[in-house]
């Protein structure tokens, strides 16, 4: 990882130069925000994304799974960059993650994209079809606990949960998730899958009931009210993150510099949540260069991992509920 300088014009202007490599790289049917994701990814990393080698592994995926496959073009390109970015760009790789999907499948997971982000999930895992059963009886105990707001997207949830080196069940784990699930509802976060992803974030890092984290989560939602940031459910996971990579529950002059210079630019001002969301991201990544060594160790998955997989997932689902209106519009 190269080290990045923190200049809100350098960010915002390496930002738009990748979206535009990403757009123009022949890779069809992906919508604006997995763009922009996807851009964030090799923005935050202060490298030039290869267009070339990002449709070559796109195009990997299409060759290995063939034409009939329920991984949409969101997806494909999200995971694309995600191995891009991580130098696992290669067909070996593209193979192992298609069959750790299907592991998950085996395991009682259905098959839908989101399945697919839980399978890069396992691509760290020394075990790949005993954090796949788990992963499905840790699933069954957020089951009961949310029957109704649970779904496919909550794959991710569970196998980041399932590769935790701890002897507690998935019983515990998940009254440990409900905990912060239930703390953070009470201070006004929206029930959402974000918010579940946010507990189960939490649940990650600390494997235990901390009120101390909760109470940093809510005071820096407090600050961004204060400064007329309105924090939406895409920014959830982000700022639980944050809350524990930076000491401080006060933002610094230099987020607010690099929210105020997306607002200014007319490439990024389409979406000012979604903008906001990808300020969030990019100022946290830095904030995380600061990790003591125990704080990096403690983390399973990197940060921008942890972040793009909450922040593709709810991409990915927004361009379906579009899609699905635009269809029925149409009709």
């Amino acid at each position: 990882m190269s080290e990045i300088s923190f200049e809100s014009g350098k960010i915002v202007s390496g930002l738009l130069s990748n979206y535009q490599l990403v757009k123009t790289s022949g890779v069809m049917a992906v919508d604006k925000r997995i763009r922009f994701l996807i851009a964030q990814l090799f923005t935050s990393e202060n490298i030039e994304i290869n267009a070339e080698a990002f449709k070559e592994t796109v195009t990997l995926f299409k060759k290995q799974l063939g034409f009939f496959n329920t991984l949409d073009g969101n997806t494909r390109a999200s995971l694309a960059g995600l191995l891009q970015v991580n130098g696992q760009n290669d067909a070996e790789t593209v193979k192992r993650l298609i069959e750790h999907y299907e592991l998950l499948i085996e395991s009682g997971f259905k098959r839908t994209n989101f399945t697919y982000f839980g399978a890069y999930l396992l691509l760290r895992a020394d075990n790949p079809r005993r954090v796949a059963e788990r992963a499905k009886a840790i699933y069954v105990c957020l089951r009961k606990q949310h029957p109704f707001l649970t779904g496919a997207e909550d794959v991710t949830s569970a196998v980041l949960l399932a590769q935790l080196d701890t002897p507690l069940s998935p019983e515990k784990l998940t009254e440990i998730n409900e905990y912060y699930f239930t703390e953070f509802n009470r201070a006004g976060f929206r029930r959402s899958d974000s918010l579940q992803f946010l507990a189960a974030t939490s649940t990650l890092i600390f494997m235990e009931k901390d009120a101390e984290h909760v109470k940093k989560v809510i005071a820096l939602a407090e600050e961004l009210d204060r400064a007329s940031v309105k924090v939406r459910p895409i920014h959830y996971a982000t700022l639980g993150i944050l809350a524990y990579v930076r000491d401080s529950v006060e933002l610094d002059a230099s987020f607010f510099d690099l929210i105020e210079a997306m607002r200014e630019d007319a490439g990024l001002r389409w979406n000012r949540e979604f903008s906001t969301a990808m300020a969030l991201s990019l100022y946290t990544e830095d904030q995380a260069r600061n990790m003591t060594k125990e704080q990096v160790e403690s983390l399973m998955v990197s940060i921008h991992v942890l972040i793009a997989i909450e922040r593709a997932a709810a991409a990915s689902a927004a361009a379906a509920a579009s899609a699905a209106t635009a269809a029925g519009s149409g009709s």
